[in-house]
């Protein structure tokens, strides 16, 4: 009963954040000044094409990562696509956890657990941070792909309760980039493509920015 509480608790902070996007270029990031307002979410939208995927072996396996400050090492979000491995291991769907100093306080699995099977599937969806009353919450929306079908949504919102970061300034899209962890199969991902980054401020103002990086 605590687990769901705390899970109504964090839908109804989704629905809060939720309504506002936009896109920012790296450069802007780091030229925000002292009395400027404060940046409180980013939305990444990234596409991933499977040349040939093997559903036999669950393969590929893939692992985002999503930090909300470069100035912190062991406060993070990860996403892994077509598997779960924590303390067990599950094929096929995708998996959503919080770390924080090095452990898995909070975690959502997907309610598929269909493998990716479709040569040539473009798999697309958004990760979402944002800092809302000293909480970092996480969440995965707009998914879409042959196998899942549409994906996401806020009960995959996880939470990191307390943490240094106040505001998301110090988030650095490369280092979602050079953070991608092809752990099984990267044969078989034909390109991975973090397409744009959406900024928003707490004065309301949003800045647009297409990236179309690959790592």
């Amino acid at each position: 009963m605590m687990r769901m509480a705390m899970r109504m608790e964090n839908l109804r902070q989704m629905v809060v954040i939720g309504g506002l996007f936009s896109v920012l270029a790296v450069a802007t990031l780091g030229s925000s000044k002292a009395s400027d307002p404060s940046i409180f979410k980013v939305e990444e939208v990234w596409e991933m094409v499977v040349n040939e995927p093997d559903p036999a072996n669950i393969s590929p396996q893939i692992t985002f990562f999503l930090s909300p400050s470069t100035d912190i090492d062991d406060c993070y979000f990860q996403l892994q696509m077509n598997y779960e491995a924590d303390d067990d291991f599950s094929g096929g769907g995708f998996h959503v956890g919080a770390i924080d100093h090095g452990k898995m306080i909070d975690e959502a699995r997907s309610g598929t657990h269909r493998v990716l099977a479709t040569k040539g599937d473009h798999v697309r969806w958004t990760n979402v941070v944002a800092v809302v009353n000293n909480k970092l919450l996480f969440a995965v929306k707009d998914g879409l792909g042959a196998e899942w079908g549409g994906f996401g949504g806020p009960e995959y919102l996880v939470t990191i309760p307390s943490s240094p970061v106040t505001d998301l300034s110090a988030y650095d899209p490369q280092q979602s980039l050079d953070a991608i962890d092809i752990g099984f199969g990267a044969n078989r991902i034909d390109r991975v493509t973090l397409v744009e980054v959406r900024v928003f401020y707490s004065d309301g103002h949003a800045l647009t920015l297409p990236i179309n990086r690959q790592p």
